[in-house]
């Protein structure tokens, strides 16, 4: 699969990541001991102290959402992360999986 898209929907106090029922069914389906959330929910003062001391959300967020623990399963069947704007449909952040 060339890319999972993870939707990102900004609000009034924070962002929620979400998948949809299929990328959850086909993760589950392709790693049965995996648990996919249905949205993670991050408040924008979180999100920014995050950033100053790990980096980006974006690369922890991903593998909570999807509850796969194994990255090197992942590669073998997912290129990249792709994180969209759920108003505007525009790529906000790209994460290469496949080495």
């Amino acid at each position: 699969m060339e890319a999972i898209k993870i939707n990102v929907n900004k609000q009034m106090d924070g962002y929620t990541f979400s998948i949809t029922p299929s990328i959850r069914q086909m993760i589950k389906d392709w790693f049965p001991n995996s648990h996919p959330a249905n949205n993670i929910f991050v408040a924008y003062d979180i999100k920014s102290d995050f950033e100053v001391y790990y980096g980006k959300l974006e690369s922890y967020i991903y593998p909570a959402l999807l509850g796969v623990d194994n990255q090197n399963e992942l590669q073998k069947k997912v290129n990249e992360i792709q994180f969209i704007d759920t108003q505007t449909g525009k790529v906000l952040h790209t994460h290469k999986v496949a080495a």
